[in-house]
Order: structure tokens, then C-alpha cells, then sequence
């Protein structure tokens, strides 16, 4: 695994992040970075109604299962995605080790989402929230107990009355082969949390990083600072993507996707960007500021 990098390296390569580069020059595209081996898991499955799919595009994987609220994929012998349809893709993410699995986000409403996930994974699982939003959070009380980041003002998940357990940063969940580490990523709200497999070269982002859409909650100084800890983090740990949670098949984010909201981020805040007006969103967000294809969604009253 690589060292930890210098300063100076540290800001070269974010320097080439900005001229439109990886962090990392090339990198292994986003299929061989989650079948290393150079094959799939299993061979994809024959649709018969393409339509039943819910909009995601993952031709390249084995669908596990299909229901009406959620589509499950087979990405790799140890990591399944399931898709929903009612908050564009919400995405939530199976991780399964020789021991142990978590859930990861529960989707917006999954009904027996339980049953569902024992039909997928025989391990004993825990069910972990990149954040407490709706369409992340939405189907909890199918557990009996949850994993979640402390966040200033963050609430039980509606509906949920079993045991509720706080993730750490930088803790480790030891699934038996497969170590998934918390790696706390504040700005779209207080409790956004990232979740990284560094032995395979990737992690799970949720809404941190916004799905090509990222809604700032947060005073944009808190995103900054994330941001930056994140492109720190990608470098020392090798994470070329992160699988974010709306995934489409094709959206993952890469250190330049992070650059370039970093970029936005600190140019609102300095003035010299201004989004267009956009009245009426989520936590008061009035302006959008839309680069290489990403929107930044943000208010202009929280831009400390």
C-alpha cells in the first residue's frame, strides 16, 4: 500500500486534479477496480422488461433480485447494490465478508428490506446510514438495531425503535476479510458519513459528495474542510472511486469530482462564483452553481 504522500506531492496532485486529472494520473476504470479478477461475479442475467430495472444501468452485473421497490445487482463476490425507485436510484449497498455484512442505507421504502437482504447474504448483518435522510433512512424499522454518525442536530430515523449505535471515525468493522472503515464526511448534513473498502480501492459515499447533485445543509467552510480531508484520504488509502448514493452504474466519484466541488465550494465562499437563484429547496438552498456537469446546490445565508 502506498505512503503517505508529502505536502508538496499532496498539492501537486491536486493541482492536476484541477487541469482535469486524477489525483492518481491514470487510473483502472471503475469495472476493473471492482472485479479486479477481470470477470464478473457471475454472468449477467437476461432481462425480459427492461423497464422493470428502475432506471438503473448495470447491464455488466447479475441481477439477484427484483421487486417492486428495489432491484438488487451482483457487482462481485462481495459486494451487492440495490437501487430504489422513488428518489432517483436511491442506492443501498451490501458488503459481505467470511464472518459478517452490513447494509449500508436502507433505502426510501423497502418494504421487508430485512428478508430481502437475508435472501442475498447468509451472514449476520448490521445496518449502517451513510446519513439520516429519508431516502437513505427510509425503511430502518425493518431492524432491530442501526449504526449511525453523531450529527448536530440529527434525530432517530422516523419510524425506528430498536437500538440505535454511533459510528465512531476511523472505526473499523471487521467483516472477516473484508475491513470497512468510517471515515466522517460533513457538509450535505452533520452526520455524513463515507464508508471505505481500502483493499479494494473504493468507498461509499451516500450524498456526501452529491450523486453529480450534492445539497449543501451545511456552511460551506464545513464542506471545505471535508473535501480537502477526503482528497488527503483518496491519495493515502488508494481509493480511485467512491460509489455514491444515487448510483446509476456510471456515477461514481473520483478525486476530480471531489477537486472540482472543492474548487466551487471555495469560490462561492470568496465571492467569485455566484449560482443562479433557485427559491424553495431543501434547508433553505436558493442557488445552484453548475460545473463540469455537477450541481452545487447551496444557500447563500450559510456561507461561513
Amino acid at each position: 500500500m502506498e505512503q503517505k504522500i508529502s505536502r508538496r506531492t499532496a498539492i501537486k496532485r491536486m493541482g492536476a486534479a484541477a487541469a482535469g486529472l486524477s489525483v492518481f494520473g491514470t487510473i483502472p476504470s471503475l469495472a476493473e477496480v471492482l472485479n479486479p479478477s477481470g470477470g464478473q461475479a457471475s454472468a449477467p442475467q437476461q432481462q425480459t422488461d427492461p423497464a422493470k430495472v428502475l432506471n438503473i444501468n448495470m447491464p455488466d452485473y447479475k441481477l439477484v433480485y427484483e421487486g417492486p421497490d428495489v432491484v438488487f445487482h451482483q457487482i462481485n463476490d462481495h459486494l451487492w447494490v440495490g437501487n430504489g425507485h422513488l428518489m432517483y436510484n436511491e442506492s443501498v449497498y451490501i458488503v459481505e465478508g467470511a464472518q459478517s455484512a452490513l447494509l449500508i442505507d436502507t433505502g426510501t421504502r423497502i418494504d421487508h428490506l430485512d428478508e430481502i437482504v437475508a435472501g442475498i447474504t447468509k451472514k449476520p448483518v448490521k445496518c449502517l446510514l451513510t446519513h439520516n435522510h429519508g431516502d437513505h433512512a427510509g425503511s430502518v424499522k425493518w431492524f432491530d438495531e442501526i449504526w449511525v454518525m453523531r450529527g448536530e442536530g440529527v434525530r432517530t430515523p422516523n419510524g425506528f425503535t430498536g437500538k440505535v449505535n454511533y459510528i465512531e471515525n476511523h472505526q473499523i468493522f471487521d467483516l472477516g476479510g473484508i475491513r470497512i472503515e468510517a471515515f466522517f464526511t460533513p457538509g450535505h448534513t452533520t452526520d455524513s458519513v463515507t464508508f471505505i473498502n481500502e483493499a479494494f480501492h473504493y468507498a461509499i459515499s451516500g450524498d456526501a459528495f452529491g450523486s453529480t447533485n450534492l445539497l449543501m445543509t451545511q456552511p460551506l467552510s464545513t464542506f471545505i474542510k471535508t473535501a480537502k480531508d477526503t482528497l488527503q484520504m483518496m491519495t493515502d488509502k488508494q481509493i480511485y472511486y467512491m460509489l455514491p448514493g444515487h448510483f446509476d452504474g456510471e456515477n461514481a466519484e473520483t478525486s476530480k469530482r471531489v477537486f472540482d466541488l472543492l474548487t466551487v465550494a471555495e469560490g462561492v465562499l470568496a465571492g467569485k462564483l455566484v449560482g443562479v437563484s433557485s427559491p424553495g429547496g431543501l434547508a433553505g438552498i436558493n442557488r445552484i452553481y453548475t460545473y463540469q456537469g455537477v450541481r452545487f446546490n447551496y444557500n447563500d445565508k450559510l456561507l461561513k
